[in-house]
């Protein structure tokens, strides 16, 4: 039976959120050490902020996970476990033990770390409550499988936004997003808000001109280059209806900018909290232009690649040009346009979404 459950909830959680952990696997797994991340656990644990903060990352994982498999129970293939209302809660929970484990395994792991260094350092008092918070977060998760179990099946699930009653083409992707790949997102925008904010900081050191800050822009703008993998395949199958309709150049470019500006929301506003005063306004556009125009070639590239792995080879290709345009000091301006280039290019069929 734990295999069939692993199987069943483990498997496709992984599955559905594979680009999050990608994404995770390669920052903190590839490009660094074990040393950075004692130093980083010692931090966060002498700062009272950096540790509630650990612990609130770690409660929206548990969300994110817990809506997964509530929706993931109302398909009809999941009727088989209609059965498992019968169970105490004690017996479902030792059932549903492995996967649990399984997939909070981020979370276990960078706890063990925590409590390495914790008692390294002796902040035991951060360390007990700590474990008590991740117990917290196993009894919420399986009492909550627990009573979706216990309520009838329902025969159809009909989702419905509460603010947007009628969704605009600009949301679509975006209530994708928040409904199938909610870690993805948030991964996404958090590496790229550190990343960003790490620029910043030696920027204001005085060392560097503006070209600091495009190059942190093209870097940020790659960093979302599985959510814009994403776009392309969620609307290359669940609206390739619109293949069948002429669409005009001028809307699929107003739809798409719209969407791409939404997703880049964070960052628009950490660029203007950290340089919007008049004096340097000019630059400030330069760098919102460029930020959009940089994503949005980046679509282009992607949507004009019928595979996978010509899609990363042109992200290769174009991140090294466009690195040595930065260096050779090319007006932003310039290079958001040149990197509109490939998007209307890739959009200007008339039978496209």
């Amino acid at each position: 039976m734990s295999e069939l459950f692993f199987k069943s909830f483990a498997i496709p959680f992984y599955k559905a959120f594979l680009g999050f952990f990608i994404l995770i696997i390669l920052v903190f797994g590839v490009f660094m050490e074990l040393k950075q991340h004692l130093m980083i656990a010692e931090r966060l644990l002498q700062n009272t902020i950096g540790f509630y903060s650990i612990l609130l990352i770690f409660l929206a994982f548990a969300i994110a996970q817990q809506r997964f498999q509530l929706r993931l129970m109302n398909d009809k293939r999941y009727r088989i476990f209609h059965h498992l209302g019968f169970l105490t809660w004690r017996q479902l929970a030792w059932s549903f033990l492995p996967v649990w484990v399984s997939n909070h395994l981020l979370i276990l792991l960078y706890g063990a770390l925590l409590s390495f260094v914790a008692i390294g350092i002796n902040t035991g008092g951060k360390l007990v409550l700590l474990w008590i918070f991740i117990a917290g977060i196993f009894l919420a998760d399986l009492t909550l499988t627990y009573l979706k179990l216990k309520k009838p099946f329902p025969d159809f699930i009909r989702v419905r936004s509460t603010i947007f009653k009628k969704l605009k083409f600009q949301f679509w992707f975006l209530m994708h997003l928040r409904e199938k790949r909610t870690l993805l997102i948030l991964g996404v925008k958090l590496f790229s808000i550190i990343l960003l904010n790490g620029f910043f900081y030696a920027f204001s050191t005085g060392r560097y001109d503006l070209r600091w800050l495009e190059f942190g822009l093209l870097c940020a703008s790659f960093a979302h280059f599985p959510i814009w993998l994403d776009k392309h395949a969620f609307e290359s199958g669940q609206l390739s209806y619109f293949y069948a309709m002429p669409l005009r150049f001028g809307w699929k470019f107003k739809q798409h900018s719209t969407t791409i500006l939404l997703i880049l929301l964070p960052e628009f506003m950490l660029l203007i909290y950290k340089i919007g005063s008049i004096e340097n306004l000019a630059n400030l556009l330069f760098l919102l232009f460029l930020f959009q125009g940089l994503n949005m070639g980046i679509y282009g590239l992607i949507k004009g690649r019928k595979a996978l792995s010509e899609s990363l080879t042109s992200g290769y290709l174009a991140f090294f040009i466009l690195f040595l345009l930065v260096i050779f000091n090319l007006q932003p301006l310039i290079i958001a346009a040149i990197c509109l280039v490939p998007f209307v290019l890739a959009v200007r069929s008339r039978y496209s979404v």
